[in-house]
């Protein structure tokens, strides 16, 4: 297993990737989609120019599912998409929640999204047909008129916020693992310093971020676990996901401690190399070691009757601006 120590490789092999998925999506697109992609890209992150991609083309075969006249997501024009109405909206939205592209294609998965999937979806969408709308390729811009479903916020979910006093005890813990780590490593010889023992002092920098990440935002689990190296945006102090989440200073401070100290001594395996959050494994953090790892801080600095997890931690959201 090759693992890489080296940070910026990891912004070139992503951006390799994306680029690979643009230019295979384009392929499968009309030829406006190409000057549409020019647009994205000078407008946002390639990450996000390549997800819009991938959500319109997904929207194109849906269409040409609905449409016995359309052979092919390429067939579509903007004279085409200037017809359809708020309903075809809402019926799109609806298949969206449990779908497979064949249905009779009985090894295709089938797929479902939750409402902000499909929020960003329309936001793709919405993004195309503004697009078209002000080159005109289009006379009118129908996407203006559905309003998109809010979404209903369930973060609290009837979990106990901790209070300040515990979340201190939970910080110190931190620290205390992180100067354990240290002293261990001091008393070894260099030469009889393992990778494994090098490492220690490195992971309990990664705790810490992880657990400022979630007093600090509103992030899941799974989101938590999602995000990659180029998602981090350092200048306007913020994590480009779905919706951007700015950060506060004491949480993107600790960000930018183990991104450049702590990530590069752990390293990534090369199936990994795009993941904020490494295991001691070298690769991608999964939801599970995440939650047993909040919990074993928490049983240390509140006792193992706790029932603290890492919904309690961004329902607490401590370091807020």
């Amino acid at each position: 297993m090759q693992i890489n120590y080296q940070t910026i490789e990891y912004k070139d092999k992503i951006s390799e990737q994306y680029n690979r998925k643009i230019e295979d999506t384009l392929i499968e697109l009309p030829s406006f989609c190409s000057d549409y992609e020019l647009y994205v890209r000078n407008r946002n992150s390639l990450k996000t120019c390549m997800e819009y991609l991938v959500d319109i083309y997904n929207f194109f075969r849906y269409l040409v599912r609905k449409n016995a006249k359309l052979k092919k997501p390429a067939d579509i024009t903007p004279k085409f998409l200037e017809t359809i109405s708020a309903p075809d909206w809402d019926r799109y939205m609806q298949w969206l929640s449990n779908y497979k592209f064949n249905s009779k294609d009985e090894n295709e998965r089938i797929k479902s999204n939750s409402q902000a999937s499909k929020k960003r979806k329309m936001m793709a969408i919405r993004s195309l047909y503004h697009f078209l709308y002000i080159n005109d390729y289009i006379s009118c811009n129908p996407t203006e008129k559905y309003v998109i479903p809010k979404i209903k916020s369930n973060i609290n979910n009837g979990v106990i916020a901790l209070e300040k006093g515990q979340i201190e005890l939970v910080l110190r813990e931190l620290d205390k693992k992180y100067d354990e780590a240290k002293k261990t490593l001091a008393l070894i010889p260099p030469k009889q310093q393992s990778q494994k023992d090098k490492m220690k002092p490195y992971l309990a920098i990664r705790d810490m971020a992880i657990i400022y990440l979630f007093l600090g935002t509103e992030l899941k689990v799974s989101e938590l676990c999602a995000i990659n190296c180029e998602d981090i945006a350092f200048r306007s102090g913020c994590i480009n996901t779905d919706d951007k989440i700015y950060l506060s200073d004491e949480v993107m401070d600790i960000l930018k401690y183990y991104i450049n100290v702590a990530r590069e001594n752990i390293g990534a395996n090369e199936d990994n190399y795009d993941a904020l959050f490494l295991s001691a494994l070298h690769r991608r953090m999964t939801p599970r070691a995440i939650e047993l790892m909040v919990k074993e801080y928490a049983d240390k600095a509140l006792g193992k009757d706790n029932n603290v997890h890492p919904r309690t931690l961004r329902t607490t959201f401590f370091f807020n601006k």
